[in-house]
C-alpha cells in the first residue's frame, strides 16, 4: 500500500466526507472538511481548558493567567484555520496538481490532524495536574508550545499553496 493511499484512509478515517482532493469541483469542500475538524478539535480543547481553569484558580492563583494565555492561543488559532480563504483557487485551478504535491497536502493535513487531538487530549490530562502547581504549569507551558507549533504548520501549509502571480 503507498504512502498516499494509507494517509489518505487515516484523514478519511478521522473526517467523514473527505474525498482527497481528487474531483477538482470539490477541492474547496475537502480543504473545509480538513480545516473545520481541526478548529472543532480545537474549540474542544479550549471549552475542556475553560471547564477546568475554574477548578485550578484555588491552586494556581495569579499563575491561572498561563491557562488564559493557552484559551487565547486556542481561540486564535482555531479562528485562524477555520476563516482561511479555503480551497486555494490558484494553486488547484492549474490543469493538474502534481501527485508529489497532493502527497505533501495530505502529509500537512494529517499531521494539522494529528497536532489537534494530542492538544485535546493533552487539555483533558490537565484534570490530573489539579493538584500540582508545577507539573500544572508545565503542562500548560508545553501544551502552549504544541499551539504554536500547530499555527506555525498552518502557515507552512498555507505558504505551499501561495501561487506566484
Amino acid at each position: 500500500m503507498s504512502k498516499e493511499l494509507k494517509l489518505l484512509e487515516k484523514i478519511m478515517l478521522v473526517i467523514p466526507g473527505f474525498r482527497g482532493y481528487k474531483k477538482r469541483e470539490l477541492i474547496r469542500e475537502d480543504d473545509k472538511l480538513v480545516r473545520e475538524k481541526v478548529a472543532s478539535m480545537l474549540d474542544d480543547a479550549r471549552r475542556e481548558l475553560e471547564r477546568i481553569m475554574p477548578l485550578a484558580l484555588p491552586l494556581m492563583g495569579a499563575d491561572v493567567e498561563q491557562m488564559d494565555r493557552l484559551r487565547k492561543k486556542l481561540m486564535m488559532v482555531s479562528s485562524k484555520i477555520r476563516h482561511a480563504e479555503h480551497g486555494y483557487a490558484g494553486y488547484f485551478d492549474r490543469i493538474k496538481v502534481e501527485e508529489r504535491e497532493l502527497m505533501k497536502l495530505y502529509e500537512y493535513d494529517y499531521k494539522l490532524i494529528k497536532q489537534a487531538k494530542q492538544i485535546l487530549r493533552g487539555v483533558k490530562e490537565l484534570r490530573k495536574c489539579l493538584g500540582d502547581k508545577g507539573r500544572m504549569l508545565s503542562e500548560v507551558l508545553s501544551l502552549t508550545l504544541m499551539i504554536g507549533e500547530l499555527d506555525d504548520l498552518i502557515i507552512r501549509r498555507d505558504r505551499m499553496f501561495k501561487v506566484e502571480g
